[in-house]
């Protein structure tokens, strides 16, 4: 069975990424892949380096033309989309560039809360606790689908959690469970997917989580598939040589062990499904 990693970054359009596309397919061609989606980061109106978080979109799709012309048959497929860090004064440009542009996936990430506070930056987010900012970070997610309803996948749900400033805590489903089956409920009846993405889980390692405690809530996945749910990606935010596919091995084993039985990816925006066996 040969998968595909449907969210990562390069250094050409990405501000926070360090490796290009030539070494992106490499590594995915490397890690044995089927194909890899790049889905650079649009976040207009945020800024870490003195440079705004977008591209120029008709150059990506330039580039990247040109590189799926000349790529060698045997190598990984590149799909061609990109991840849309979602602010509400951005709805309308973001519906515009859904519409405009040719995407084979269009992930929708919440990477400011709050109107404009950047969950990388701005601590002031968890001035509640962690259970308050994942409860307003899911609930604000619900806002953002139903905006840009011509979305494919959910990004990171828990990136919430990824950059919580104190002792790591992961989001639980018990806790949190009026404002996950809202979530759930909206993927379900429009066709979206959900993404487990493993750089939240690699983090999670990093910051000392042993074990199953580094990875989702097993309650989070079984509920979905328990409301219908049927389309889930999976994902390794690949931003660096050597990232693609990260720790996918274990992501299968875990996916299985929930009830999945099948993965999504998107080609022109429509579902492709890969039993996991």
């Amino acid at each position: 069975m040969k998968l595909v990693d449907c969210h990562s970054h390069t250094v050409h359009y990405s501000t926070d990424a360090a490796q290009s596309v030539d070494e992106l397919i490499q590594d995915a061609k490397a890690h044995d892949l089927a194909g890899i989606c790049l889905t650079d980061h649009y976040d207009k109106d945020v800024n870490y380096t003195g440079i705004e978080h977008i591209f120029d979109l008709p150059d990506y799709f330039s580039h990247l033309d040109q590189v799926r012309s000349a790529a060698d048959p045997a190598d990984p497929q590149l799909y061609i989309g990109i991840e849309l860090g979602w602010m509400p004064h951005l709805t309308r440009l973001f519906n515009e560039i859904i519409a405009t542009w040719p995407f084979d996936s269009v992930i929708v990430s919440l990477h400011n809360m709050d109107g404009d506070k950047d969950i990388f930056v701005d601590r002031s987010v968890y001035d509640e606790g962690a259970y308050a900012a994942y409860s307003r970070a899911l609930t604000q997610m619900v806002d953002m689908m139903s905006s840009c309803p011509d979305f494919t996948i959910l990004g990171h749900y828990d990136y919430v959690s990824r950059y919580f400033p104190g002792q790591t805590t992961r989001m639980d489903y018990a806790p949190l469970a009026k404002e996950f089956d809202a979530v759930f409920e909206h993927l379900i009846i429009h066709g979206k997917a959900l993404e487990l993405n493993t750089r939240t889980v690699q983090k999670f390692k990093s910051q000392g989580l042993a074990g199953d405690q580094a990875w989702p809530d097993p309650a989070i996945f079984k509920r979905y598939l328990e409301l219908g749910g049927q389309y889930i990606s999976l994902s390794s935010d690949s931003h660096q040589i050597g990232q693609a596919a990260t720790l996918f091995p274990e992501a299968l084993e875990f996916l299985k062990a929930v009830g999945v039985s099948q993965l999504t990816h998107f080609v022109s925006k429509k579902p492709v499904l890969t039993p996991i066996i």
